[in-house]
């Protein structure tokens, strides 16, 4: 069924519902006889509620309330009518909103479906037939991962969001954003003049307009150069128009008061955006153009004035490109579709050089006072903030988990790889809105990834227990929130447990709760089953669909090429990293040069076709010959483990045109058309007309963005991965796989006590410190000196490690340049400079540890809690929420704007400032922490009183990691009297920094704001963490005491510490202890972290260590 018979079904079903509650609930009461033939009085009112009931009263009660409803009802539809018709907004009914609903949803559907008429591209318009009215906008569509440009797909899909055509007509700059119920005939009407000239609006719009002339909400059209009377996309300094200030009178709209200064009352959308959000007497604000009261000022622009020599109808601001330092393309679609059932406008179209949010009187505070920005000031907000593409509306859910569990263990990697006094590298600040981006949607893909990795390699260690079975031969998967699906070629009715079979045998399904026989410690005995499965669509409904590229053999993509190209792609870039895939080789020929670099190991790229072909080629032969020689096909020498390397998977993807007069590529195509089992191999074909009916499957991409799979019978909304975007997560993943550690940032906060540390609480001295003396015979236990001031030994330095280098390095796990970084000499001057800075330490950790004290607590350092005298909401705590924000108020030490506040915790909601929830937010969070009961002031006291005038910020607040940055800071200028403050401070550990519930973690959004340029709290903690263990570990073990030493590393341990410090630790204080066998264990467990077999596989500092100490060689 078209899309235009499906909304003229649904306009017919909307319009017989309209005439059976308007019409038909008045004949029905005419035919019982419940019409009444006038009003009764209150007598007689009262005399039947009075008198005994005959058995009437219930059925004049009940006809009573279907009349109230009815003539409710009624009226509602009259106001939506009246409303559409005169293309105003809808008045808000007082308590009437439970008939308003139904009512627009009923005229709209009548609207959308009996006024619409399919424009032809390139038909020319006819004059001498009006043409039928356009279909009109609706707000109740949801973003699709639409490309810039493309069209609005049918209706039981989701829709675009789209921006300006990018092939418009260049001389036709003048813009228009579609607002809610607008369609083509009226915007024709009402900027050109004259109707019937809606086609040509079309025209210049053809991928933004849809097959039935559909507009959306949000949309920007391309309007003809004559287009006049158009709204401003927001008031400009040297605008050429006159504002006449008016003060409203009872009965006043704003139509009526535009239509009066202007002579129009379409112009009410200009005057709604020049007074959007402004204060008015009383404390209100004007927020609804629907609901203005007297009294309140209002600014009525008049663009025809001839107040200035400007022209009469100014022409709006021509949208412009987004800044060259963006990756992200200029024009993207919109991250959130308009609020269904909001009578306001959108906001203005984009068309400023900026999109930093604007504050909104609404939204306090509304005073900003210029200060130094910190990260999270400037890293956000940029134009590469920009919604990607590839994740948009749901999509590409386990390209974001496969990728993010990527990042993950390249971090982990990068840790190891770390040298004490260091952090990790960062992403750079151009990339960060791509790691947020899969931070905030991997969250959720990665839960998708583990339970297929997982449920398909308990299938196969199922299997392989039981004689004689064999794997199903799948071709797709289909994956929900709740089944897994796999699709089969060929019937087979029995599986294993947990698995369900359908009575066609062709569908294997399982559960998400149902339990998986899978065995991690299993997991390297056997192959993966299928590893060329690759998403390649999804539904509306929440369905994900992945093709079993090697089952296919030989795959066309045909249809739009630009869409062919950024779902290959997409195929290319989940193939990269995907977790149920091994020993895989991707081939890109003349194409997806960018993508090379997101994991070199699987991905190649070549623009040698006949080469790509040659090595193709000679891969396919190779496994068709073991195939005969073990006389075992593909799947079944997989499971059995025969000849497992020739199973090796190998996917060749080919660019349009590359291979046009390729005469090895008809030979390959027509080879493998020949062998129908599977061969290890896949070949794609992107937009190849010439050689695409010689593929197996043919899959089409049409200009929407739909996917067609005629062998499943299935349409799909195609992935897709632009390649801008493509590049930027190739990109940030290549960087994150470098190790190169760096230097630690300075501290973040303003504290006296910050100009001594940086960001992991380490002291800043200046760079001249004294060098380590050597003493004249290597010092054992009974050699260490009481701890005292460094001048009391001649081979003792002012450090918190004070003994001479050899001593450390002889029984502990460390090297010079570990106590060079981690214990800096100091001298009294420092000591006493770090203390004054600080004199309230000592109180702040007492109040920490006092469960009386009424002083807001948090904890980063493990799972993260307040603690707070006030309360939550009782019948909606949303503790995690609240607990977040907290988290993130805390941590701006020099407050925090509303707006910054705002996008950060609602990072995808893009007009989020401004709203009610902010200010609510805020509130609720306050009357939680309470007040401080010495001075009486809130401990989050309003934006605009302040410390910082216009920023957010918590007083007094007591966080568990700057009680430890402190704590590290004194101890390590006390020197040799310091290493109690560092030993308190591991005390304050009580798990992974932002150890978060998984379901807040999964939350849209939920603790993206960490992702900061040079402010990686996470990162920062975790490495503050190892560091402070191993200095308190190597002062142990100096003084022989391996079990304090050990029990320092475990604190390091429990802090999810990825490195080899730790465990080193751990090994010297078994060893000193003389328990070998667990020393033995730890350093097997080093190097089975890093895979190790050579010594070049370990970092090079833990290699010096474990050879020096000579452990690698006594546990191997």
């Amino acid at each position: 069924m078209t899309g235009h018979a499906a909304r003229l079904l649904k306009a017919t079903g909307a319009l017989v519902a309209l005439l059976a509650v308007v019409v038909g609930v008045p004949v029905l009461m005419a035919m019982l006889h419940l019409v009444p033939d006038r009003l009764p009085s209150l007598d007689e009112v009262g005399a039947v509620l009075t008198s005994r009931d005959n058995g009437q009263l219930a059925g004049l009660v009940l006809a009573a309330g279907v009349w109230v409803c009815w003539a409710l009802f009624t009226a509602a539809t009259v106001t939506e009518i009246v409303a559409f018709a005169r293309a105003r907004p809808v008045p808000a009914l007082p308590g009437l909103g439970i008939f308003q609903q139904p009512a627009a949803a009923l005229v709209a559907a009548v609207a959308v479906g009996f006024t619409v008429a399919p424009l032809v591209p390139g038909a020319p318009a006819s004059s001498a037939t009006a043409p039928p009215l356009p279909i009109a906008a609706t707000s109740t569509v949801v973003p699709t991962p639409a490309q810039h440009g493309s069209a609005p797909v049918a209706a039981q899909t989701p829709a675009a969001y789209l921006m300006p055509d990018e092939h418009a007509d260049p001389a036709a700059t003048t813009t228009y954003q579609v607002q809610r119920r607008d369609t083509l005939w009226a915007l024709a009407e009402r900027y050109l003049g004259d109707p019937l000239r809606y086609p040509e609006i079309a025209r210049l719009n053809p991928t933004a307009v849809g097959p039935d002339n559909e507009i959306f909400p949000g949309t920007v059209l391309v309007l003809p150069p004559d287009a006049v009377g158009l709204p401003p996309t927001g008031p400009a300094p040297n605008t050429a128009m006159t504002v006449e200030d008016v003060t409203v009178e009872p009965g006043d709209t704003l139509w009526d008061l535009t239509e009066e200064i202007t002579g129009s009352g379409h112009n009410w959308r200009q005057a709604w955006e020049l007074n959007r959000g402004r204060s008015q007497p009383g404390g209100a604000t004007f927020t609804d153009p629907s609901l203005i009261r007297p009294g309140w000022t209002l600014s009525i622009p008049d663009p025809t004035s001839p107040a200035t020599p400007a022209p009469s109808a100014p022409a709006p601001p021509v949208a412009e490109p987004a800044p060259p330092s963006a990756p992200a393309p200029s024009s993207v679609p919109s991250a959130d579709p308009t609020t269904p059932g909001t009578n306001a406008p959108p906001p203005a179209a984009p068309g400023s050089a900026t999109n930093t949010p604007t504050s909104s009187p609404t939204a306090a505070p509304n005073i900003v006072e210029p200060s130094p920005a910190r990260p999270d000031e400037t890293s956000r907000g940029s134009t590469s903030e920009l919604p990607m593409i590839v994740f948009a509306a749901g999509g590409g859910l386990l390209l974001a988990g496969a990728s993010l569990t990527a990042l993950l263990r390249y971090r982990r990697r990068q840790f190891r790889q770390r040298r004490p006094g260091r952090t990790i590298g960062s992403t750079p600040p151009e990339l960060l809105h791509v790691e947020r981006t899969l931070q905030e949607v991997g969250s959720v893909g990665s839960a998708d990834v583990t339970w297929l990795d997982h449920a398909l390699r308990a299938l196969v260690q199922s299997l392989a227990r039981v004689d004689g079975a064999r794997l199903p031969d799948v071709v797709a998967v289909c994956m929900t929130d709740d089944v897994l699906t796999l699709v089969l070629t060929e019937p087979a009715s029995e599986a294993p447990e947990p698995w369900m079979v359908d009575p066609a045998g062709t569908r294997w399904s399982i559960r998400r709760d149902d339990p998986l026989t899978y065995d991690e410690q299993r997991r390297a005995y056997f192959f993966a089953p299928f590893p060329m499965l690759a998403s390649v669509g999804y539904t509306a409904e929440g369905e994900h669909w992945l093709l079993d590229l090697e089952r296919v053999a030989t795959l066309s993509l045909s249809g739009d090429a630009e869409r062919c190209l950024d779902l290959a792609r997409f195929l290319a870039a989940e193939l990269a990293h995907n977790t149920w895939s091994e020993m895989l080789q991707v081939t890109l020929v003349g194409f997806g040069k960018e993508l090379a670099q997101i994991n070199p190991d699987r991905l190649t790229y070549t623009d040698d076709v006949e080469s790509a072909i040659a090595a193709f080629d000679g891969q396919q032969e190779s496994v068709t010959e073991a195939m005969h020689i073990a006389d075992v096909d593909v799947l079944s020498g997989r499971l059995r483990d025969v000849a497992g390397d020739a199973w090796a998977p190998r996917v060749l993807l080919i660019a349009p045109d590359v291979a046009k007069d390729s005469a090895g590529l008809e030979r390959l195509l027509t080879v493998m058309k020949q062998q129908r089992a599977r061969g290890a191999v896949a070949l794609v074909l992107i937009d190849d007309p010439d050689h695409g009916d010689a593929a197996r499957w043919q899959l089409t991409v049409d200009q929407a963005g739909m996917l067609s799979i005629p062998a499943l019978g299935v349409e799909l909304i195609a992935q897709q991965i632009p390649a801008d975007e493509a590049a930027q997560l190739a990109e940030m993943l290549a960087l994150a796989a470098v190790t190169d550690d760096r230097p630690i940032p300075p501290a973040h906060g303003d504290e006296p006590w910050d100009k001594h540390a940086d960001a992991c609480g380490s002291l800043r001295v200046d760079p001249a410190p004294s060098e380590r003396r050597q003493p004249p015979a290597p010092a054992g236990a009974d050699d260490v000196p009481v701890l005292g001031l460094a001048d009391t030994s001649p081979w003792m330095t002012n450090s918190v490690l004070p003994l001479s280098a050899q001593a450390y390095l002889d029984r502990a796990a460390t090297t010079e340049q570990d106590l060079e970084a981690l214990a800096p000499a100091t001298d009294a001057r420092i000591r006493d400079q770090v203390e004054v800075a600080d004199p309230a330490l000592d109180a702040d950790l007492a109040n920490w540890a006092d469960p009386s004290c009424p002083r807001p607590k948090l904890t980063l350092l493990g799972a993260v809690e307040v603690r707070a005298q006030g309360t939550l909401p009782e019948r909606n705590p949303r503790r995690q929420f609240y607990t977040e924000i907290v988290a993130y108020l805390a941590t701006r030490p020099g407050g925090v704007t509303s707006e910054r506040y705002a996008t950060a915790i609602w990072p995808n909601e893009p007009d989020v400032v401004g709203k009610t929830k902010v200010r609510q937010s805020i509130s609720i969070v306050r009357a939680w922490l309470g007040t401080n009961p010495v001075t009486g002031a809130d401990y989050l006291p309003s934006g605009v009183t302040a410390g910082g005038v216009g920023r957010y910020r918590i007083d007094d607040v007591l966080i568990d990691a700057e009680l430890f940055r402190r704590l590290r800071v004194r101890g390590l200028a006390r020197g040799v009297d310091g290493i109690a403050d560092l030993r308190a401070a591991l005390d304050l550990v009580t798990g992974q920094p932002f150890d978060l519930s998984t379901s807040r973690q999964r939350a849209p959004g939920g603790y993206s704001w960490l992702v900061e340029e040079n402010s990686r709290l996470d990162h920062e903690y975790a490495a503050m963490i190892v560091d402070v263990a191993h200095t308190v570990a190597t002062h142990h073990l100096a003084a022989g005491e391996p079990e304090f030493a050990a029990a320092a590393a475990h604190v390091a341990l429990k802090a999810g510490s990825y490195e080899d410090v730790p465990l080193l630790d751990l090994v010297a204080a078994c060893d000193a202890q003389d328990n070998r066998a667990e020393a033995d264990a730890y350093v097997a467990r080093i190097l089975a972290n890093h895979d190790a077999e050579v010594e070049e596989d370990l970092p090079p500092r833990t290699a010096e260590i474990l050879f020096r100490r000579q452990w690698i060689n006594r546990a191997s």
